[in-house]
């Protein structure tokens, strides 16, 4: 049941009523306020003194009198809204100091009306007007401000303001205005036809039913009854429909009939009837959409079954009926040769026997759930006559034949592709298995064969260091030493960075503690590490890799665009799947903007790691929201490590 209204409507008019019943609220205290006011100037003063006491008491909106425009009274709810705690910090002040620059002209043209006005017994009051104003910390705000000029004293004339803040109500309002506008817009793109009627009244259409009426204008339409639209024959169905409607307040089945267009021209649609509130009235929303050519083409088919049938023999791809039981009804020529059974065969075949039983729950809820002329598209497995299994691409639309519901799809043989899929799956695990091996490779060079010329060329200038005697040559080779020492330092950073040892002799856990404290250091971004079954289970290298590298490539993007201090990576192991979160609060990024540029490589090297593993790696970012990456790895069964 569409019930749109509870967002646009009924909110409008709930926050109407809300408006109204606050302003009527605050029009009765102002009328009680000037009946009590009217003999204010009689009063002595300890008198008037209580009656500035009650007033305070008794509205529980913010008022604040001034005299020359200066404060010298403002109640606590003024307070409040204003910010302050005590009335010393409002004494005293200028009233416009509290008054926004946008709203210095309308605050100050109310004063001067006020004190323009001639002296009466009654007291001059100036009604609610929308203003900004500031509170004590300059923040602003929007208020409905009210003047009342009261007798003058040996001061000056006191204006009482009266004033509460409205910045929630406009935003509310702003907020429904902008979805009321934002749903007017989006249901006048739609390309089917939307029209609201109350008692058989329109009130709304959209543009795709002016131009399925050919009319130009909406008020062609709006105003006048739905029945003057129907064709006298079929008027009694529609108003059928309508009470069903009404009684049930529910959806109605999917209906077609004629609608005659101003000009008296007639065309076949499609319908659908939904409940609908506006101001909390009953309507209905008809969706309807213009279906006379497919009709035509519905019947020219039915004309033309033989030359369908022809058309379906011909094509290369497996097109079939199913009824809603699965029993086939119909398959063309390529699907008895692409499955291995004759036409007498099939027959007594069941549809759901043919699909492989990993796919066969999914399709069965798939298909039982859609809905007439829904469409819908899968890949799956299907077996032929002799068990072989072959991946088909499917499309099948659930609808209406000979007054019986049926399935209509068509399949395609995708085997080759998928083939071709799991062939580059293999081949990129293996360019990636290769890619560790050489980076395992270059990090032992670099540690066992680079590493230790480095340190026996360090051993020989430190002799060379031992036996010379000039002072310049002392110090060249002083120099040369701290040079060596640099590049020593350099190459095992490097070896690190290509391949850590650990990672193969101590495992995961390990190597993570020891990358996150070496990370600390250079980068100074603290990473907090929360585990699960870790330390428990011995993953297969493959897997240990993978996360390391995936860990590995957030964090060095964490120090290149995050600006944050802080990182927050968990990793939780059961016996069939791991997960890994890694979280930042820095300034975040568009994912979809980064994948696609070509820069982007670590980002996609990271997902494709994870893909090679049957796993998903999902990048959660916004601008100046921080990042979460989420990853999820299914796991082979996993010996313990207790």
């Amino acid at each position: 049941m569409i019930q749109t209204s509870d967002s646009f409507s009924d909110g409008m008019a709930q926050l109407d009523a809300a408006e109204d019943a606050e302003k009527e609220r605050l029009l009765q205290h102002m009328a009680s306020l000037q009946r009590r006011a009217q003999h204010f100037s009689l009063l002595d003063e300890r008198s008037q003194a209580e009656f500035f006491q009650q007033l305070i008491e008794l509205l529980p909106i913010g008022i604040v009198v001034h005299i020359n425009g200066v404060i010298v009274m403002a109640n606590p709810a003024a307070m409040a809204i204003m910010g302050v705690e005590n009335p010393e910090e409002f004494m005293g002040k200028r009233v416009m100091e509290f008054v926004h620059a946008d709203s210095h002209l309308q605050a100050a043209e109310r004063v001067e009306l006020l004190l323009q006005q001639p002296e009466t017994d009654e007291f001059t009051i100036v009604p609610f007007i929308e203003e900004t104003l500031l509170t004590a910390q300059g923040e602003p705000f929007e208020a409905e401000v009210a003047g009342i000029r009261m007798a003058p004293t040996e001061d000056g004339i006191p204006i009482l303001v009266l004033f509460r803040d409205i910045t929630e109500q406009k935003r509310q309002r702003k907020a429904l205005e902008a979805s009321e506008s934002r749903f007017r817009h989006l249901v006048g793109l739609l390309p089917d036809g939307v029209i609201i009627h109350k008692n058989k009244e329109i009130v709304f259409v959209n543009d795709a039913v002016l131009e399925m009426m050919k009319v130009e204008n909406p008020e062609e339409l709006i105003g006048r009854s739905i029945d003057e639209f129907l064709l006298p024959e079929e008027r009694d169905f529609v108003e059928s429909r309508i009470q069903q409607l009404l009684n049930n307040w529910e959806a109605l089945p999917l209906s077609k009939n004629h609608l005659r267009r101003p000009s008296g021209e007639t065309f076949l649609v499609e319908v659908r009837a939904f409940p609908f509130e506006e101001h909390g009235e009953k309507a209905i929303l008809l969706v309807i959409r213009d279906i006379t050519e497919m009709e035509r083409m519905r019947v020219e088919l039915e004309k033309n079954e033989a030359k369908f049938r022809l058309l379906a023999d011909l094509l290369p791809a497996l097109v079939y009926l199913v009824d809603e039981n699965g029993k086939i009804v119909y398959m063309n020529r390529f699907a008895y040769n692409a499955l291995g059974y004759t036409f007498e065969e099939l027959r007594e075949v069941d549809f759901f026997e043919i699909i492989a039983p990993h796919h066969l729950t999914h399709c069965k809820k798939v298909f039982h759930a859609l809905k007439i002329g829904e469409s819908t598209y899968d890949e799956l497995t299907v077996r032929d006559k002799q068990g072989a299994l072959h991946w088909v691409a499917v499309w099948i639309t659930k609808t209406i034949m000979d007054e019986k519901m049926v399935g209509l799809g068509v399949a395609m043989d995708i085997t080759w592709r998928k083939e071709m899929e799991a062939a580059l799956k293999s081949h990129t695990h293996r360019l990636v298995t290769a890619l560790e091996e050489e980076r395992r490779r270059m990090a032992n060079e670099l540690h066992d064969e680079v590493g230790q010329q480095l340190i026996g060329m360090k051993f020989a200038m430190e002799r060379a260091l031992h036996h010379a005697q000039a002072p310049e040559a002392r110090r060249s080779i002083e120099d040369a030493l701290l040079q060596l020492s640099s590049l020593t330092d350099q190459v095992r950073e490097l070896s690190l960075s290509f391949r850590p040892a650990m990672l193969d002799n101590l495992g995961l856990l390990h190597t993570l503690l020891w990358h996150f404290k070496r990370y600390s250091a250079r980068t100074g971004i603290q990473v907090r590490f929360n585990h699960s079954g870790l330390d428990e289970v011995d993953l297969p290298q493959s897997y240990a890799i993978t996360v390391y590298r995936v860990i590995q490539e957030a964090l060095t993007n964490i120090a290149r665009y995050a600006q944050t201090d802080k990182v927050v990576i968990e990793i939780q192991v059961t016996d069939h799947r791991l997960v890994l979160s890694i979280q930042d609060d820095g300034v975040g990024f568009d994912p979809e903007e980064a994948l696609r540029d070509f820069q982007s490589s670590g980002l996609r090297g990271m997902k494709e790691r994870v893909h090679l593993l049957s796993g998903s790696l999902d990048i959660r970012s916004a601008p100046q929201e921080g990042t979460t990456i989420f990853a999820t790895i299914p796991l082979p069964p996993l010996s313990s490590q207790r």
